[in-house]
């Protein structure tokens, strides 16, 4: 019988953490819109001996042209193979390291293992360490292929790339590092440990065309908790894609076959009976979590003809906080637009949206109107420069100038707007850390209920979970989690008995 607690056994490998390098916050999770809009890995931690490429693409409608195919080809080499849903997982970790190092601005990144394994929430051990060591090489063997699917934030254009995703990467381990120093010690003499030179970082460096993405702001906020606390990876892949797409839109309305097959990455081969139930799990974790709102299947599907299918998927309370860096409630953005309308950058519009009060703004875009108009020199030959130094620097008004009561009120308003913002958002942080005391508890009682099982029914609970996930039997951290949902569903079918009659007092609606 194979136990729930698994253990790896020591680390293997072990780095020392890293120093932080950058100051900036670390709730500024970050995620690359062109990776969350297709599927770069295989939904599986294994992928079929001697397959090496995977292909996805949609058909894209434009307002004023005629619509593009959009096609992803992803390639691996023979001895790596393609990457996987760890792989990817890890790829998202990398991502905030660059941003936790130098916010994008330092193409390598140095870092440790043991830092990137606490990001991710992995458990501290061997296999841990190797699995990164596969993650890291795999990437850098990896060929992806965009036509018409990369989006160039500068040119503001579907482009055409074809790159490796790292360019480089350096591993340094300690048993490595104490043969180096015993050489050093035989050579030179026995040292003290103050003297015992410092353990190399290990690095890695991006390809050009993902750096040039980073700098060029094609990012999202990514809500890191929310995505790491995600069981499945369906539904991790589902979150990262819904998460970009629910930018400034409550509902969202797919072809099934279109988001399950080219968008998550599930069989094209499916039906869509098939394909509907893949998607359940998937559906229902991000319905708990408030990510999706719940719907029947009658609301959630609409039948269009014979083999084709709708799917209608709107957002839940816990759905506002993508899209890109601009923000998603309508005063950032209508800020936004109107620093862009005056000359400021995309980019920096951005950044000031983000950094600064929109009371500031709003008064500094009303002092900056009101200079245009009396044509005043202070605005110099650069007056984006001015608007954007004025905002940073807090420049004071000037004397003659006098605030129009239109402005007023529009100060008066945005603060009514943030007031409100911040009075639901604490509703919605009360729900949530109910939420997730309930989920602890409901977690809780089920290992309670597992550990009393027989033996028998252990194994088929098992052997049902790694039938249904191919590959996870390799990675058995996520077992657990699977293992305890399948006794869930079993006890509320009558097919498990329990000595806890109340296991599940919410579950009234299944």
């Amino acid at each position: 019988m194979e136990e729930l607690e698994l253990s790896f056994g020591d680390g293997e490998g072990e780095e020392s953490p890293v120093e932080e390098v950058s100051t900036s916050s670390d709730a500024g999770w970050k995620d690359e819109l062109n990776l969350a809009e297709f599927p770069i890995a295989a939904l599986t931690d294994r992928v079929p001996d001697g397959q090496t490429t995977l292909v996805f693409e949609d058909r894209l409608e434009l307002r004023d042209s005629p619509p593009i195919i959009r096609r992803l080809t992803i390639m691996g080499t023979h001895k790596h193979g393609l990457p996987t849903s760890l792989d990817d997982e890890l790829l998202v970790g990398l991502i905030q390291l660059t941003k936790r190092r130098s916010n994008f601005t330092d193409a390598r990144v140095p870092f440790s293992r043991y830092e990137l394994i606490e990001l991710l929430g992995w458990p501290q051990s061997g296999q841990s360490y190797r699995r990164i060591e596969e993650a890291l090489h795999r990437w850098v063997g990896v060929v992806l292929m965009y036509e018409n699917a990369w989006w160039d934030n500068t040119a503001k254009s579907w482009v055409d790339e074809q790159f490796h995703v790292l360019d480089n990467v350096t591993l340094y381990d300690r048993e490595r590092w104490r043969k180096s120093s015993a050489r050093s010690k035989a050579g030179k003499g026995t040292t003290s440990k103050a003297d015992k030179p410092p353990l190399p970082l290990s690095s890695f460096k991006w390809n050009d065309v993902m750096f040039q993405s980073f700098q060029s702001g094609n990012l999202k906020q990514l809500d890191l908790e929310l995505y790491l606390k995600l069981r499945l990876p369906t539904t991790k892949r589902m979150y990262r894609f819904l998460d970009k797409r629910f930018y400034r839109r409550m509902r969202l309305d797919f072809d099934l076959r279109t988001l399950a097959c080219e968008h998550i990455g599930l069989s094209r081969s499916y039906a869509p009976t098939e394909l509907k139930r893949r998607l359940k799990p998937a559906l229902e974790e991000l319905e708990q979590l408030g990510f999706l709102e719940v719907l029947t299947p009658e609301e959630r599907y609409s039948y269009v003809k014979r083999g084709t299918w709708r799917i209608i998927l709107i957002r839940g309370r816990r759905g506002g906080a993508a899209g890109a860096d601009e923000g998603t409630d309508d005063e950032p953005c209508e800020l936004v637009e109107a620093l862009r309308g005056r000359g400021v950058t995309a980019k920096a519009a951005q950044e000031l949206v983000a950094e600064h009060p929109a009371t500031r703004i709003l008064t500094k875009l009303e002092v900056f109107d009101w200079l245009i108009r009396n044509e005043d020199k202070r605005i110099g030959k650069n007056p984006a420069g001015y608007l954007v130094a004025s905002i940073r620097s807090d420049y004071q008004e000037p004397n003659d100038f006098r605030s129009s009561t239109g402005a007023e009120s529009a100060k008066q308003a945005a603060q009514a707007t943030r007031k409100e913002a911040e009075t639901k958002a604490a509703e919605a942080k009360a729900r949530d850390e109910a939420v997730a005391r309930g989920e602890a508890d409901r977690e809780a009682r089920l290992k309670a209920v597992w550990e009393k099982l027989p033996t028998d029914q252990r194994d088929a609970i098992l052997a049902t979970v790694k039938a249904e996930n191919p590959g996870l039997g390799r990675w058995k951290k996520m077992l657990e989690p699977l293992c305890l949902a399948a006794l869930e569903a079993r006890l509320r079918d009558g097919k498990v008995a329990s000595s806890q009659p109340l296991l599940f007092p919410d579950s009234d609606e299944s």
